[in-house]
């Protein structure tokens, strides 16, 4: 399950976190681990109104989901 502003559900896979960069670059992250995201899912991308520059929270939370019809396949 993925905390992402209230909305939750078992079927959103927490997928990385995004800083705001600095400079030209909008966003920054890293990914901890290999991620693979299936063909046809669709991203949401989360806003954190936690986020502040001392808890080093993402300002946005990226997570995937597959639509009913896809995980059927």
């Amino acid at each position: 399950m993925v905390d992402n502003g209230g909305e939750k559900s078992n079927d959103m896979e927490r997928a990385f976190g995004l800083w705001k960069g600095k400079g030209k670059v909008a966003y920054t992250s890293y990914v901890k681990e290999d991620l693979t995201i299936p063909a046809g899912a669709k991203i949401l991308v989360f806003q954190n109104p936690s986020a502040t520059a001392e808890n080093r929270q993402p300002n946005l939370r990226v997570v995937f989901v597959l639509e009913d019809n896809q995980k059927q396949q």
